[in-house]
């Protein structure tokens, strides 16, 4: 018995937590650049285990699926302490709200925009990629909607504006689409995009 609880505490050693982190971070981010490379459908996971330097069975022993890949891509951006919508409601300036809001959705648009693609080009075909790319648009909608509550309690919404409307103006101006529609088709800098938000934002509801 005694063998067995030195063996468990060894598994669980910080050393080996941290050697398993590495390696899921590293198939992760071989993971992204394959999609950046390939799309997602000619994507495969030997390809992905042969980017990571790993052997394939280590990669299903860390994610099932390729689908399972992209979830774990989107919850490693979402998941980023610097893009917390709690950042932008603490602030209780308006139009510093809405600057930094922008900021945050600058630094969210330009991680994610692998995974963004992913999603979106793959929902039609893959469930699991369909109901991925949902619950990313309820996370980007319930962003909106904390901001848009938070300036109305400020008081700081123009007559005639309510929250779902203003709900809405942020969730299209901030939504990815018009992240790639003015920086990739139109060649904006990730910088003037940034400017334009914020400034957008406090014209159409401030």
């Amino acid at each position: 018995m005694a063998g067995a609880r030195t063996s468990t505490r060894k598994y669980h050693s910080p050393e080996r937590m941290e050697r398993r982190n590495r390696t899921r971070l590293a198939i992760l981010e071989a993971a992204e650049a394959v999609f950046r490379e390939r799309g997602y459908g000619p994507a495969t996971m030997p390809a992905v285990a042969r980017a990571a330097g790993v052997s394939l069975p280590t990669v299903y022993l860390y994610f099932r699926s390729k689908p399972a890949l992209v979830s774990s891509l989107a919850e490693r951006v979402t998941g980023s302490a610097d893009l917390d919508v709690g950042i932008a409601l603490a602030e209780v300036n308006p139009l510093r709200q809405l600057e930094i809001g922008a900021r945050m959705l600058r630094k969210l648009h330009e991680r994610s925009e692998v995974v963004v693609e992913v999603l979106r080009t793959g929902a039609g075909a893959d469930p699991a990629l369909a109901r991925e790319w949902r619950r990313w648009r309820d996370r980007h909608l319930h962003a909106a909607r904390a901001v848009a509550q938070s300036l109305r309690l400020q008081g700081a919404l123009r007559d005639g504006i309510d929250i779902d409307a203003a709900t809405d103006v942020l969730y299209t101006i901030g939504g990815p689409e018009t992240f790639r529609q003015l920086v990739h088709d139109r060649g904006w800098t990730v910088r003037r995009y940034e400017r334009w938000l914020a400034e957008a934002g406090e014209r159409l509801l401030l």
